[in-house]
């Protein structure tokens, strides 16, 4: 333990660029760390993208070498790790950190067990989905990002709670926009439309639907582009082969993972979100603050975001062709997508900055440490 500190680690199953990865770095500045010793606990090496950022900030970052899959050394190293270091919170996200995690935390006799599910259940294959069920009460409490994943976990035991991802809405405020250069470093003509998406390659993300619709949409608007942002490297050959295949493989720029998501942000004239679930995507709430009009499928957290017309443009899930006819309305109406796009702005600062809900997840950790008796209950120090 760190002085007076309450140490807690947060465990994720890798350091990459989504959107649950990202969240640890946007919290960073408005964590009580004169309270709380954070630490951060992963296990895939391969994925580090954000070890360093993390380090930079001041968090102990330790990775547990997992080989992937169900690597039961995996388990045996997170408990060493937390009953070495006296952990009083243990704060997993997503699925198979979180089914690790619970299990070691409770041999270890961490106090404090909290989860959070970033994603609908529905998206789960059906041996995970069980496992996570079946062992979701051991946690203390449940963090649920959308009251749709909140929904898709009723069958499951446990308290469970819905807090909204946020994101850190003053960043965007003061960062450095040069669209012109960006656009220049991408190949792309001041004059051509660009349709953008940030989201891993991964097939729940149907990024099929939006080449499709945009092929479409290129036909009607030939000096367009598409430029996806994301990562997941076995994916990208065959999104390149599917927009060959349309026709239109010079016109779409795939860029793999990338850090200057605001800069990326900021040359697209429309973000897209074409999921088949979603949980309440991050990349979406950094769009909406750089003021960006939206046009996403209706699925998951982001109709709860999102009033079709008002924020953006919502389309049925699979639906290409409603997703083009989005597209062309916005390109035909340059008035009607800034008026969307502040909208869109104004409702991600006063709903969704990052601030609330690191003060709500903190809260949930001093509730639990109180009534597990480690807190004083007038007074944040440990007994």
């Amino acid at each position: 333990m760190t002085g007076h500190r309450i140490p807690v680690l947060w465990l994720i199953k890798g350091l990459g660029l989504g959107g649950a990865e990202k969240l640890l770095i946007n919290a960073a500045p408005y964590l009580d760390r004169d309270e709380f010793d954070y630490q951060v606990g992963y296990f895939l090496p391969w994925k580090d993208a954000l070890a360093g950022d993390l380090d930079d900030l001041g968090f102990r970052v330790t990775c547990f070498n997992s080989r992937g899959g169900w690597d039961v050394s995996a388990y045996r190293s997170v408990r060493r790790y937390l009953e070495l270091n006296h952990n009083m919170v243990l704060h997993a996200h997503l699925p198979w950190a979180g089914i690790i995690g619970r299990i070691a935390a409770r041999a270890a006799k961490v106090p404090a067990i909290v989860y959070t599910e970033h994603g609908s259940w529905t998206r789960l294959n059906p041996i995970t989905r069980a496992i996570n069920r079946s062992t979701l009460s051991i946690n203390d409490v449940t963090i649920a990002v959308s009251q749709d994943v909140r929904e898709s976990m009723r069958s499951a035991r446990g308290e469970i709670r819905t807090i909204a991802n946020g994101i850190d809405c003053s960043a965007f405020e003061s960062v450095h926009r040069d669209r012109a250069a960006t656009r220049r470093a991408l190949g792309i003509a001041d004059d051509e439309f660009v349709i953008g998406k940030v989201a891993n390659l991964s097939p729940v993300k149907n990024h099929e639907m939006l080449i499709s619709a945009f092929a479409e949409f290129q036909r009607a608007v030939s000096p367009s582009r598409l430029l996806l942002v994301g990562q997941l490297r076995d994916r990208r050959a065959h999104l390149n082969a599917v927009s060959a295949g349309l026709g239109i493989g010079d016109r779409v720029i795939i860029t793999g993972p990338r850090t200057d998501i605001p800069q990326l942000l900021d040359v697209m004239d429309v973000f897209a979100m074409s999921s088949h679930t979603e949980g309440l995507p991050v990349s979406l709430l950094e769009a909406m603050a750089m003021a960006k009009p939206v046009v996403c499928t209706a699925v998951g957290g982001i109709p709860r975001v999102i009033r079709d017309g008002e924020h953006g443009r919502l389309v049925p899930p699979g639906d290409a062709s409603a997703m083009t006819t989005a597209f062309l309305d916005l390109w035909s109406a340059a008035g009607k997508r800034r008026e969307l796009g502040i909208a869109a702005k104004l409702r991600v600062r006063c709903e969704f900055d990052i601030r609330g809900m690191v003060e709500q997840v903190e809260d949930i950790y001093r509730e639990i440490l109180r009534r597990k008796g480690v807190l004083d209950r007038n007074r944040p120090v440990l007994v």
